[in-house]
Formats: C-alpha cells, sequence, structure tokens
C-alpha cells in the first residue's frame, strides 16, 4: 500500500480512522519531523538498552493485522498485495523465530519497523529480506533460488521442520552482519520496552487466493524459555482499527501515535506528488515523488512508484503507453515462485492502478452490473502487450469499457462511479528490479520532475495523454498519441 500526505488544506477525519491506514507498505506520508531510524555504523551489542519487562512481548497470535484493499480501502493499496502485521515489544536477548513455508505466489518479503513505522538498519543489516534471499531449512529448497542451496543450522533455534518448502527468519536486536535470515528488531540505542512491527508482504498468489497462504508461526525466545504463537483464525485478523482492542495497550499506544503524527503533521502537499498546477491543457505526467514524500511510514523497500494526476472525463479517454518491463508474467499464470535473480526478467512485478485523490486514498473499486466488482488495478499479468511489447492502458469510465477495449491488446482501466469531482491519480509500480535493468522507476530521480523520470526511464517511461473518446474510437491509440 502507500501512505500520502494528509493535507491540512482539506477537512481532518478523526484519528481513529487513520488507524486503519497506517499500518500499509509502499509510499508513506510526508511529515515534518523525522520518521526513518537509521543506524548502520553502531555496534549490535548496544541495539537495545537493558530493562526488565514482564509486560506482552508480542500479540496473543500471530498476524493479528490484515491490510489488503478488500478489507481496507486506503492508502493506495494495490489489490494484487496483501500484508499481515504483528506488532511485538523490543527487549534485550528476546529473539523472534518465523517458521514457515514459501508460499505459491510470485513475491514474498519480510520486514521490519520501529515504534514510528520507519525503517532501519542496524549494524549494516536492513530491516527486510526478501523471498529470494532466504536461505531455506536444511533439506528444504527455495523456490525463488536457482538451485537448493545448504542452510546453516540456526544455533540456539530449538524448533525442527520436516518442511521440503521450509525457512526460519530470525528477528533480534543483535544482528552480526554475517548471519544469515536475520533482521533487526530495532535500531541501535532502543530503549527496552519499545515496539516494533515486523510484516509480511505477498503479492499475486496462486488463483489469486491469498486465504490459502499459509501464514508462519512466530516463536519467543527468552532467557526463560520459548513460546510458539500460531497464526490467528481468519476471524480473528483484522483491520488495523479494529485490531487495537486486541492488542497490548503499548502497541495500541504506537499505532495511536503514528496516526496522532499523520494527522498533526501532515505536509500541506496533498498525495505523492506535488499540487498540481491549474492547466486548461489535459497534460498528463508521470513524475517520481521525493523522497520525504515516500520515505516516511512502513516504506515497501522492495518497490518504486512514478505517478501522475488527472481530472476525469466523461467525453475523454486517459491512454498510457510504454514498453513493458520484462516480468515472470511471460511465464503464465504468473503467479508461481521463480529463481531470482535472472537476465531472463527485467522487474518481479509491475502494476498500474488509479486511484482517487482525496482521503483516505482509496483505490478504485467499482461495482458492475450483475453484483461483480472491477478493482481500479492491473497486474503485468493482468496486461496485454503488442507485438512491440507495449502496454496501453485506456483509462474510461466503467460504462464504456466494452466500447474502449475495442482495440486490439489494449488494457482496460476503470475511473471511479461513485467519485464526480475528485481528481485521480494513476500509480505505475516496479518492483524487485534486477541489478542489471537500468530503466526502472528506481533509476528515476526523485525530484517530482517528469523530465528527469521519462530521461531515467526511456522507453519504458509510461507517456499518458488525454483523447477524446469519440477520436479514439474512430482512430485507435497510436492515433490519440500522434495528434495529443
Amino acid at each position: 500500500m502507500i501512505i500520502t500526505s494528509l493535507a491540512r488544506s482539506r477537512t481532518s477525519s478523526m484519528i481513529s480512522a487513520s488507524l486503519v491506514c497506517i499500518l500499509a507498505a509502499g509510499l508513506a506520508v510526508a511529515t515534518t519531523s523525522t520518521a526513518i531510524a537509521t543506524s548502520s555504523a553502531a555496534p549490535a551489542a548496544t541495539a537495545v538498552t537493558s530493562r526488565t519487562d514482564t509486560r506482552a512481548l508480542t500479540s496473543s497470535c500471530a498476524w493479528p493485522i490484515i491490510t489488503n484493499a478488500q478489507k481496507v480501502n486506503v492508502a493506495y493499496p494495490d489489490t494484487d498485495a496483501t500484508y499481515w502485521t504483528t506488532p511485538y515489544r523490543v527487549e534485550p536477548g528476546t529473539r523472534f523465530i518465523v517458521k514457515g513455508t514459501f508460499p505459491n505466489a510470485r513475491f514474498m518479503s519480510f520486514n521490519t519497523y520501529d515504534s514510528t513505522g520507519g525503517a532501519f538498519t542496524t549494524n549494516n543489516v536492513p530491516g527486510a529480506i526478501f523471498d529470494y534471499q532466504i536461505s531455506p531449512n536444511p533439506g528444504s529448497t527455495n523456490p525463488y533460488q536457482h538451485t537448493a542451496r545448504r542452510s546453516r543450522k540456526l544455533r540456539g533455534d530449538v524448533i525442527s521442520s520436516t518442511s521440503k518448502s521450509g525457512f526460519k527468519v530470525r528477528v533480534q536486536s543483535d544482528v552480526p552482519g554475517s548471519q544469515p535470515n536475520t533482521i533487526p528488531s530495532a535500531p541501535a540505542g532502543t530503549a527496552a520496552g519499545s515496539i516494533g512491527f515486523l510484516l509480511m508482504r505477498v503479492y499475486l498468489p496462486k488463483g489469486a487466493n491469498f486465504n490459502a497462504i499459509k501464514l508462519p508461526s512466530i516463536s519467543i525466545i527468552t532467557a526463560s524459555g520459548t513460546r510458539t504463537i500460531t497464526p490467528c483464525s481468519p476471524k480473528k485478523q483484522k483491520s488495523p482499527k479494529s485490531a487495537l482492542s486486541g492488542l497490548d495497550p503499548d502497541m495500541q499506544a504506537a499505532i495511536r501515535n503514528i496516526a496522532a503524527r499523520l494527522e498533526e503533521e501532515g505536509n500541506p502537499a496533498t498525495g505523492p506528488i506535488s499540487t498540481p498546477r491549474a492547466s486548461s491543457a489535459p497534460s498528463i505526467k508521470f513524475a517520481r515523488a521525493t523522497a520525504a514524500t515516500t520515505n516516511s511510514v512502513f516504506p515497501n523497500s522492495a518497490s518504486a512508484y512514478v505517478s501522475a494526476l488527472f481530472t476525469p472525463n466523461p467525453n475523454r479517454v486517459v491512454l498510457v503507453r510504454a514498453k513493458a518491463p520484462r516480468t515472470p508474467a511471460l511465464k503464465p499464470p504468473g503467479t508461481q515462485p521463480l529463481p531470482w535473480p535472472t537476465k531472463k526478467y527485467q522487474l518481479r512485478y509491475f502494476s498500474l492502478c488509479n486511484n482517487i485523490y482525496r482521503k483516505p486514498w482509496p483505490v478504485v473499486i467499482n461495482k458492475t452490473k450483475g453484483g461483480g466488482t472491477d478493482l481500479g488495478c492491473r497486474a503485468d499479468n493482468a496486461t496485454k502487450l503488442d507485438s512491440l511489447g507495449r502496454y496501453t492502458y485506456v483509462v474510461a469510465p466503467q460504462s464504456k469499457k466494452n466500447q474502449v477495449t475495442r482495440w486490439a491488446n489494449t488494457t482496460f482501466v476503470p475511473t471511479s462511479i461513485k467519485s464526480k469531482t475528485d481528481q485521480e491519480v494513476l500509480i505505475f509500480r516496479n518492483m524487485l528490479s534486477n541489478s542489471a535493468f537500468k530503466k526502472s522507476a528506481a533509476n528515476a530521480p526523485q525530484n517530482d520532475q517528469p523530465a528527469g523520470a521519462a530521461a531515467a526511464m526511456g522507453e519504458y517511461y509510461p507517456r499518458a495523454v488525454s483523447c477524446p473518446t469519440t477520436y479514439y474510437l474512430a482512430n485507435g491509440p497510436s492515433a490519440c498519441f500522434k495528434k495529443y
């Protein structure tokens, strides 16, 4: 998910409403205070200051907070992703062991965040680990790796596994840089008793069935012994706001403090790019937002974005076209785990999403005739390509879907049925670039300037044009790009 700036110029919502969106992932809210605590030089041994604490170390079951567009449509979510979150308390010598199996999905990752929702690095170890970086258990294989690699036995780990695709990931305050499958629980110097967050992301599971994802268990290892919490039942997995009542008071307070900070310190800029300048011409250009706008709360370190604002017009279509980066979508159905990195693919994933440009910053979700639903995102495996390897998205009213897709190799993206006066924002996501691919959104300068993004991304830069619907229907998308 993406969390955008909460504009002072708009009516402020209740803090409780913001609780829904703070445990998201992706672009973040710009604030006037520093939200990310980074300490790559401090020794790992000083990561947490000593203190005795008998309060809850984590939630009563693992992954009590679930965030996706269907349950919580806030903060510009990608409709092909789901996030599960476990809050925890940081204590000296305490370790969390995440034990599970690799999912049948395009992408998975684990991230840790501090009490403000900030990303951090401790002893040169980032609080993030991606699927292909995880060594499997002895005797198991990681489908995201090229070969079955031997996994070192985790010293002091009392948990056994017989799974053929099993893994264990450690979350702890002391993180020697050479230790595999280990991410820090807190920045150096964090006071004992502070709250942190562990977040698991999954994109594009088999059959789009997130309910089939087998969530990991979490073992809490302390000087007094080991306790394992199993995943919460589906009935106990709730949105951030609904999950509050079941959490430790300090964990509730940490979430509320983040919500309050967002309300009180929201930058006047109202979204992932700067406030649009008034223009009589329907010019639509993609740019990468500044770091201050995108790097504050629960950022997704695997992703980069370019975005463009536009005002929907029932008599025009918005066309978005560029060369498509090569992704595992080229191997249908595009939801299976594949080895990474590889020269064959330039990105792990891309998508285009259309969103409503006002609080709570929802993605477009339309109810269609017959009781169906059309989600406002199109992942790469739902994107048609032409003979030149280009995508052409057609952003138009839901009622005109059949008309505007008359041209071959076009992919329909809906504007909102309910929203009549709001601007909308297109967000093009690029996730996990191959290091050899130098034209992804991650290579675009974070300066909110379309020219810089276009120069950096070259033929992969999404070019957009607003075209009269009548002209488009009569002449096709290429004619629109030539004329407008």
